[in-house]
């Protein structure tokens, strides 16, 4: 974690698939409530799916496409 300004901060991840570091920015407070046991999506509401996988995982969106097939479409009734 590195500090961003007084209110934010920003966590650095590695993608355990590709190595590949990224950067998600959150509010300090919501760090800290994070880091004591609060759920990720509870914690920071405001990020996307993709950034609060990296916190949990490490994983990036990248490789998670590429380890999950592409959803087959739906068929219309007429």
């Amino acid at each position: 974690m590195k500090k961003i300004n007084y209110k934010e901060v920003c966590i650095v991840t590695r993608c355990p698939m590709c190595g590949r570091g990224n950067e998600v920015e959150v509010n300090e407070e919501d760090y800290w409530d994070w880091d004591d046991g609060v759920n990720v999506a509870v914690a920071f509401p405001y990020l996307s799916a993709n950034e609060r996988e990296m916190l949990i995982s490490g994983i990036c969106p990248k490789c998670w496409s590429s380890m999950l097939p592409p959803e087959p479409e739906e068929e219309e009734d007429f």
